[in-house]
């Protein structure tokens, strides 16, 4: 296993705890959160699975996943057949964004059924599409006050 620092290995563990937490593979997430703050920042499988000790195999799975995630980028180097994977920049934006967009269609159809009569109850509904609304208005500006604090993220 190559030398990685404490902190490094913290960020790693804490992020497979949060992704764990959304149904999404432990050991995926401590791939993302060693792309977090390893050093060099781009890795191959092999560099993963020495920095965190996990098999190749995991690594190449978890990898796959958050490659079809966004969250990181294969890279390639001319003359090189190895696959280098990063952090792919904005994918916080990204990710936050595509979740308000799901939100949003769940409050449309709970609008839908709220207004065609089909609900009995509509308490927990009115709040949802109150919240969906504020949310909704919110989320533009909050992406526009990130690009203007973190110049270098994609829009």
């Amino acid at each position: 296993m190559s030398e990685i620092s404490a902190g490094t290995a913290e960020i790693a563990a804490l992020a497979g705890v949060w992704f764990s937490s959304l149904g999404v593979p432990r050991t995926t997430g401590q791939i993302f959160g060693y792309l977090l703050a390893c050093d060099p920042p781009e890795q191959t499988a092999a560099d993963i699975a020495a920095g965190t000790g996990m098999s190749r195999g995991s690594v190449s799975a978890g990898a796959r996943m958050l490659v079809g995630l966004n969250a990181i980028e294969e890279r390639h180097r001319m003359g090189d057949r190895k696959t280098y994977y990063r952090m792919r920049r904005g994918w916080w934006v990204e990710v936050a964004t595509s979740k308000m967009a799901g939100f949003e269609r769940l409050a449309a159809e709970a609008r839908r059924l709220r207004d065609g009569g089909r609900l009995s109850r509509v308490d927990g509904v009115d709040e949802l599409i109150a919240f969906s609304e504020f949310w909704g208005q919110e989320i533009q500006r909050l992406r526009e006050r990130w690009h203007e604090t973190y110049e270098g993220t994609e829009a």
